[in-house]
């Protein structure tokens, strides 16, 4: 037994499944521990073709199972490939355990070969502004507190990626100590709830008054809510709250409800700045937002005014609120289990009058697309009937939607995909569409795809990419391959980095030429052992069986072959 396996040790402890590396020389007692654990029902590895697809694979995973997601690498070049993958996860608040090998402790300095130590190329120093836990392990004695101690940042809000760095002789000293913490996850799974009780009491007084005065309150729905939808949802029907959300927090509410007014700011919608701009809003609660420039509009004074309350679970958020009338730190759903209760009792008592209330009728997915209540850019381009010769970015989205069963889960890769996504993506499970746009690293989706689809065996998992993107990382679909995963690639294949294309074409004064050359990606996909469908015609998606896709012993590729010139909702509404 080694050290290696003490790590392992508490990866089984927290239920791990999966650690995501490429091979290399220093991680083989790292290995070699991993295939022991595996005997016994513990965790494997899975060997990832780029070590930035390790960090987004254990990204997926995590987002998906809600366990931390665990990626590795060798010393030197193979620490900083998975460096912008750690980023992305850092922008995300995903709780990753990420582990690089180093050069022999006495060897530090002496130029070894792909050494990586402050001496030569300093990964610490690097990884620590990606990161909310970052040490080297420096004596074998203090690995499994800084194991401990990396666990516990990565879980406490807000969350996010530690990183340990040990040099390979530790991790191959022999060792028999058994772990010292058996009952450390229980204790990060389940923290205990918080709330300020005081300011919680201030605004529901604060939202009785309002609401006694018939005027109104917006709810702005971060993604941070996870957890609280639920609670959210029964505070806006008790007051008759419209919603509207950011680009992530959309994932949190049903599009089919009649008081979801869609997404604020980058590609969000007229009917959700219509809702925060309405002259009878006293009150807007921006709730699990961090504010940032998509988030907010562009810092938009329609939102970013004294009307705002600003709720989160971490209070390092509240730094770009410094207009807010009130901020609130605690538990999410804690806090508005409690102003439900408020409000019910201000109608008890006849404070408030009985009869306030929104709606709680879901419209029915099957009678109306897009949401009635939700003002779209370009309907007629989302019509099924409409028989184009070519296939509109909008009519993908809907297509694969009303085609795929309930619970696939869909991620959306950083290239055009995003803002056709945010505009025209309505599902009636929300809490199954993932976006990763905190740092937007293209290519996330596609090894993310992997990790979730590793993460949830039983349900189908579709990842909308660019063309662009997918050369850039498609090569992590031959995991897929060898997992069998039956992932589901649609490439929007516009030819081009399309979203930076079109956005040039508003901002920029030359013309600039952002096309790709033409490539032929169901070959691609075929050469590494999956299956693939070109789609160039709308009436070509009649011409797949998809349940058999979601049944595949192994992923697809779908090329759509898209309108290039189809001009993506790139505004701030």
């Amino acid at each position: 037994m080694t050290l290696s396996d003490l790590i392992v040790g508490y990866l089984e402890q927290f239920g791990v499944e999966y650690v995501f590396s490429v091979p290399g020389g220093p991680l083989g007692a790292l290995y070699d521990a991993l295939v022991r654990s595996q005997r016994r029902g513990g965790p494997r590895s899975i060997l990832t073709r780029h070590e930035n697809g390790s960090a987004f694979m254990a990204d997926g995973y995590a987002r998906e199972t809600g366990k931390i997601g665990v990626c590795c690498s060798t010393t030197g070049p193979g620490a900083t490939n998975l460096i912008t993958g750690v980023a992305e996860a850092y922008a995300d608040h995903i709780p990753l355990l990420v582990i690089t090998t180093q050069t022999a402790l006495p060897d530090f300095g002496r130029g070894c070969f792909q050494e990586s130590s402050a001496d030569v190329t300093d990964i610490m120093g690097m990884f620590d502004h990606c990161t909310c836990y970052n040490s080297l392990v420096s004596h074998p004695d203090q690995l499994e507190n800084k194991l401990v101690a990396a666990f516990t940042a990565a879980f406490n809000p807000p969350k996010g990626p530690a990183h340990l760095s040990i040099p390979v002789d530790i991790l191959r000293l022999a060792s028999n100590k058994p772990v010292s913490f058996p009952n450390l996850h229980n204790l990060l799974a389940e923290p205990s709830a918080t709330v300020d009780s005081l300011a919680l009491d201030k605004l529901g007084q604060d939202l009785t008054d309002v609401l006694r005065q018939n005027r109104n309150v917006v709810i702005l729905a971060g993604h941070g809510c996870g957890g609280a939808a639920q609670q959210l949802i029964e505070f806006a029907e008790h007051t008759g709250a419209n919603i509207v959300s950011t680009q992530r927090g959309k994932s949190w509410v049903n599009p089919y409800h009649p008081q979801y007014l869609g997404v604020f700011g980058f590609s969000g919608h007229k009917t959700a700045r219509q809702a925060l701009a309405d002259k009878s809003v006293d009150l807007i609660l921006a709730i699990g937002t961090d504010l940032n420039e998509w988030a907010t509009g562009g810092w938009d004074p329609v939102l970013m005014n004294h009307k705002l309350v600003h709720i989160h679970n971490f209070s390092s958020a509240f730094t770009r609120s410094p207009m807010a009338r009130m901020h609130i730190c605690g538990t999410i759903r804690t806090i508005f289990e409690g102003l439900v209760l408020r409000i019910k009792t201000a109608k008890q008592e006849g404070k408030l009058p009985a009869s306030l209330s929104g709606s709680s009728q879901i419209y029915n997915k099957n009678i109306s697309y897009p949401p009635p209540q939700i003002k779209i850019m370009a309907t007629e381009s989302c019509r099924k009937e409409k028989t184009d010769s070519l296939i509109k970015p909008q009519r993908v989205f809907r297509e694969i939607i009303e085609r795929f069963p309930h619970n696939t889960r869909f991620l959306i890769d950083n290239s055009n995909s995003v803002p056709w996504s945010i505009h025209y993506f309505f599902h009636p499970h929300p809490e199954n569409y993932h976006l990763s746009i905190g740092f937007a690293s293209m290519g996330w989706a596609i090894g993310a795809s992997v990790g979730v689809a590793l993460g949830a065996p039983d349900r189908p998992v579709v990842c909308f990419t660019g063309d662009g993107c997918f050369l850039m990382s498609g090569q992590e679909i031959t995991v897929a391959v060898q997992e069998k995963l039956p992932v589901v690639f649609v490439v929007l294949n516009d030819k081009a980095y399309g979203m930076i294309k079109h956005g040039h074409r508003l901002s920029g004064s030359e013309a600039v030429d952002y096309s790709i050359s033409a490539v032929d990606f169901c070959m691609m996909a075929r050469a590494v052992g999956a299956q693939a469908y070109a789609i160039r015609k709308p009436e070509d998606f009649d011409k797949i069986d998809y349940k058999a896709l979601c049944k595949q012993k192994g992923p697809t590729l779908l090329d759509i072959h898209i309108d290039p010139e189809e001009k993506p909702p790139l505004g701030m509404f």
